[in-house]
């Protein structure tokens, strides 16, 4: 975890993504930031294109054109968590997913 004011709430979240696989980190981060719930500052189409890429390349049986769906109710809780959440929170949120993202396949 980089930031060191997150909440409670975002420290428990993060830690549960950071034990997926990166197939499924890639997965869950896509799920989240297409949501409505969150707002974010760059293009959420972009970035989930990027994350899409990434996929591809560790999922060799993804399609890019395919949608992802909730797979379990892991990502219903994990998206009713960040239901709960305010604004500061899914944006911590979404940063340390992507940071996790980020360290995991950096070469």
């Amino acid at each position: 975890m980089i930031l060191k004011n997150n909440s409670e709430d975002v420290k428990v979240l993060v830690r549960y993504f950071e034990s997926l696989s990166i197939e499924n980190r890639l997965k869950l981060s896509i799920i989240v930031i297409q949501s409505d719930l969150i707002k974010l500052k760059v293009d959420k189409e972009k970035l989930v294109d990027i994350l899409k890429n990434f996929l591809c390349v560790f999922d060799k049986n993804y399609n890019k054109n395919t949608m992802l769906c909730y797979k379990d109710n892991m990502d219903v809780f994990i998206l009713s968590k960040v239901m709960e959440m305010n604004e500061k929170e899914k944006l911590n949120f979404v940063f340390e997913i992507i940071y996790s993202i980020y360290s995991s396949i950096r070469i």
